[in-house]
Formats: C-alpha cells, structure tokens, sequence
C-alpha cells in the first residue's frame, strides 16, 4: 500500500482503510463514508497515479461493475423465464424454501391451526426478508438486492401451491392436509385458487422487476457510463 494514500480507521474494528474504500478490508462492514467523500478521493488517487505512470493496483476496468450487474441481471431474468416456461417449476432455490417452508408450520404450531397452516408460507417469504434487512442495515446493497430477488422467487413458488388448491396434484411434504386448500376454505376463496395463484404470481413479478431496477441503479450510481461526450449517471 502507498504510503501516502489517505486512510481512515474503521468504526468497529479499527483497521486502516483507502479513504475510498466503501467497506472495511477486515471486518467487511459498511465504513459509512458519505459518497462524494470516496469519489473525491478515488480521483485525488487516479490523477496522483496518472502522473506518476503508475498503473493503480487492483483498479477494474471502466464501468466493469455496471458489465457485471447486467450480466447478473440478464441471468436472473433467464432464471425467471423458467417460471412462464414450465408450469408449476420447482427451481434450485425451492429445496431452500421447502425447508423454511416445513420450519415454519413446527415454530408457528403453537398458535392455532390457521397460523400453523399459514406458517410455512410466513415462514418462508420472512426468512428472505429477514436477511435483507439484516445485509440492508450492514450495507451490504448487492446482498440485500439478490435478497430481494429471493423474495420474489418465493412469492412465484407460493403462487404455484395456491393455484394447485383444487387440483392437489403437487407431492406434499409428509403427507396430511393441503395448506392452500385449508387457507382458501377459511379465506371463503376456494373457489378461485387460479386467480389468487395469479395475483401471487403477479406480486412476485414486481418484487423480482424491483431487484433487477434497483441493482442496475446502484451501478449507475458507483460507476458512470461514459458514451463518446455524453455521460450516463
């Protein structure tokens, strides 16, 4: 490390960090250094570099961090193409949410029959939740954004158990009774499984369409594109 680049302690383990650094290189947690402070002093260190001919170390290319979200973002919109692609897709992710699925109806089943029922699907829609927060609260944007993604993934599964309320074609887990045809009978919705499996659906939609603007809004804010004389922010 230069010696005389600009550093600064980080509030909760006190190693030394680039003044431009957004996270601690120890602990990995948000130095909460204001924006225009890091970019003032990532040009502070090019500029002190370019005049020396000295190549920065560890620099991306330009705009290498809006390349790399596109590319997550057009991999994650293929990964949601399964769900109009194939009826009743069971993804990667869904072994994850079985399982919060089937811990949910365990720890709710204290608290009635209906909240048991609708446990698993509380339980699996709040541990995404739970884990943006947590990855929000720290900073940490690209996690909380991918848990955001998780979270509308989670809604299109639930959509697909909801609109199998009449059919009961799914496999269920142990056996016993189906979760969405007990909740659509007590909700007086049986009758329309297809139209609440829809409106599920439509809301996982959003919140998957919400991750993908919002990760794409963070890079354009961290790494501008350049296009001949005109700059995109």
């Amino acid at each position: 490390m230069d010696s005389a680049e600009e550093l600064t302690k980080c509030p909760y383990c006190g190693a030394a960090n680039p003044l431009d650094s957004e996270f601690c290189g120890a602990c990995f947690k948000n130095l909460h250094i204001p924006g225009e402070v890091r970019a003032e002093a990532k040009a502070r260190k090019i500029l002190t570099a370019a005049a020396a001919g000295v190549p920065l170390a560890g620099e991306a290319p330009p705009a290498a961090r809006l390349w790399g979200r596109a590319a997550l973002i057009a991999g994650l919109f293929l990964f949601y193409t399964r769900w109009l692609a194939k009826e009743n897709y069971f993804s990667f992710l869904d072994y994850f949410n079985l399982a919060f699925h089937e811990a949910g109806h365990i720890f709710l089943g204290f608290f009635g029959r209906f909240v048991m029922m609708a446990g698993g699907t509380i339980f699996q829609l709040l541990i995404p939740a739970v884990c943006l927060f947590q990855l929000k609260r720290r900073g940490a944007n690209l996690g909380w954004q991918l848990c955001l993604f998780w979270l509308g993934e989670s809604l299109l599964n639930v959509s697909i158990y909801a609109g199998d309320a009449i059919k009961q074609a799914l496999p269920l887990v142990g056996g016993g009774e189906h979760d969405w045809t007990y909740l659509l009978t007590e909700l007086h919705l049986i009758a329309h499984p297809a139209g609440v499996s829809r409106f599920i659906f439509l809301l996982g939609t959003g919140v998957i369409f919400r991750s993908f603007w919002l990760i794409g809004k963070d890079a354009l804010a961290r790494e501008p594109v350049e296009l001949g004389d005109f700059k995109l922010i």
